[in-house]
């Protein structure tokens, strides 16, 4: 997906399919709500033969999901998740700019950090294991 040269928040090295449900219960658990708006997987199923921008053929395993945080008061925070060989890009969609505060920038971040690291050292350790002598 184009985001328009915009950096990602945070790349995740857990492919986005993993990562949405433990990412949604990260924000729930932070006292935030949250609603999947959208979820590319879902849309595709219902088109068959679209050719992907990225891989070029319709085996897609493009991923990419909109994920609308709200907190107590004011308009949500719109995340979108870009998933892509078994990566996944974060991105915030903020039409007007610079409106997420630092701190709610901050906790966000936090927050993909502790969904993720569970996640992460669960692969680290299937890894060293497959290493090790039988």
């Amino acid at each position: 997906m184009n985001h328009q040269g915009k950096k990602p928040l945070k790349v995740i090295d857990i492919q986005c399919a993993r990562f949405v449900e433990p990412l949604k219960q990260a924000f729930t658990d932070a006292g935030l709500w949250v609603f999947q708006s959208f979820d590319l997987r879902s849309t595709r199923a219902l088109h068959e033969g679209c050719t992907c921008a990225y891989h070029g053929t319709s085996q897609c395993t493009c991923e990419l999901v909109v994920l609308l945080v709200y907190r107590a008061l004011g308009d949500p925070i719109t995340l979108v998740l870009d998933g892509r060989d078994e990566q996944t890009y974060i991105f915030i969609n903020d039409e007007r700019g610079a409106s997420v505060r630092p701190a709610t920038m901050e906790m966000i971040e936090r927050i993909i950090n502790q969904a993720a690291y569970p996640l992460i050292k669960q692969d680290d350790s299937v890894e060293n294991n497959n290493l090790l002598p039988i």
